[in-house]
C-alpha cells in the first residue's frame, strides 16, 4: 500500500497514481469540494472539512474554527479499512498539501505498519490532526467497533 500526499491544485488539475486508489478530501469550511478528476484508477473518494487548526492550552478558539471530530477521524479509519485490500493507494489532499493532508497520511502509515517518516521530514503535519486520527485507529484496533453495538 502506497499514501500520498497533495494540494488541492494538484488533485483538481488530476494526478498520475500507476494504480487503484481512493480519495480522501479534506476543505476548509466554506469552500466547495474539490473537482477531483475521473481518472481509471479512482475507486472511491470521501470529503471532510476541518480547519487546519490545533488546540492550544490557555486559548479559546474561535467558535467559528471548526477542528477534526473524533467521527471524523473514525471515518477515515472505517474508509482505509474498507480499501486497504481493494487499492494500491491511498491518496490524501487538503487545500496546501502541508499541514492536514500528511497528517492523515502519516496515522494512516502508521496503522498500516508503513514507514511515515517523510510525511515528518517534508512537511509539518498537523499534530492535532495526527493524534485524533490516530487514536481512532488505536480505538479501532482495541475494539470501538463492538462499543458502538
Amino acid at each position: 500500500m502506497e499514501v500520498h500526499v497533495f494540494g488541492r491544485a494538484e488533485i483538481e488539475e488530476g494526478i498520475l497514481i500507476r494504480c487503484a486508489y481512493a480519495v480522501i478530501s479534506i476543505r476548509d469550511p466554506g469552500r466547495p469540494r474539490a473537482k477531483i478528476k475521473k481518472q481509471a484508477g479512482l475507486r472511491d473518494q470521501i470529503f471532510l472539512t476541518f480547519h487546519d487548526a490545533e488546540p492550544t492550552i490557555g486559548f479559546n478558539l474561535p467558535a467559528e474554527i471548526k477542528l477534526i471530530t473524533p467521527a471524523q477521524a473514525d471515518e477515515i479509519c472505517d474508509f482505509v479499512h474498507r480499501h486497504k485490500t481493494t487499492v494500491g493507494a491511498i491518496v490524501v489532499h487538503c487545500e496546501q498539501g502541508m499541514s492536514r493532508s500528511p497528517a492523515v497520511a502519516a496515522a494512516i502509515s502508521d496503522a498500516l505498519g508503513l514507514d511515515p517518516g517523510r510525511f515528518w521530514q517534508l512537511y509539518t503535519p498537523n499534530q492535532h490532526v495526527y493524534h485524533t486520527v490516530a487514536h481512532a485507529f488505536e480505538r479501532d484496533a482495541t475494539g470501538r467497533k463492538a462499543d458502538n453495538q
